[in-house]
């Protein structure tokens, strides 16, 4: 029973792992296909002019750099951690958006998620945030496993 639950919990957390790799991969090389798109979004985002540079070419690398750590079982808890990081940044900000606060309601998305309405958006993020959040808590439960 307890090999069982450990297959599952593994190929599920296989599975999280993968889902969010590819969430992030795809985002990071939409932003770089538009390059232009990303960077007149970006450019009229609400932050301070020296930061625009550095996310532009920073968010894309960022978003590869977690793909990488999920998809390498040793690196994945800490792919999952910066997984969650990103996306409670991303889901902030969405928040931000929604409730109005914001002056200008740019959104530098890549691809297809960039035509979300700002709910679906929002509903998308804490989908992918709510994956993060159980990969990683597969990950610990996997190694309470193998203490024991």
């Amino acid at each position: 029973m307890e090999t069982t639950l450990r297959h599952s919990t593994s190929m599920l957390q296989e599975a999280a792992a993968w889902i969010l790799a590819f969430l992030f991969t795809y985002t990071a090389i939409s932003k770089l296909y538009d390059w232009q798109a990303t960077k007149l979004a970006l450019y009229n985002q609400v932050l301070p002019d020296w930061s625009k540079d550095m996310l532009l070419v920073g968010i894309p690398a960022v978003e590869l750099g977690v793909s990488l750590l999920l998809l390498v079982p040793r690196w994945r808890r800490l792919g999952f951690q910066a997984s969650i990081l990103l996306l409670t940044v991303f889901t902030g900000y969405i928040v931000w958006v929604w409730l109005g606060l914001a002056s200008r309601v740019p959104c530098s998305c890549g691809g297809v998620i960039s035509s979300l309405t700002w709910g679906q958006h929002l509903i998308f993020n804490l989908v992918f945030l709510g994956i993060s959040i159980y990969g990683i808590w597969t990950e610990r439960k996997e190694r309470m496993l193998d203490d024991r």
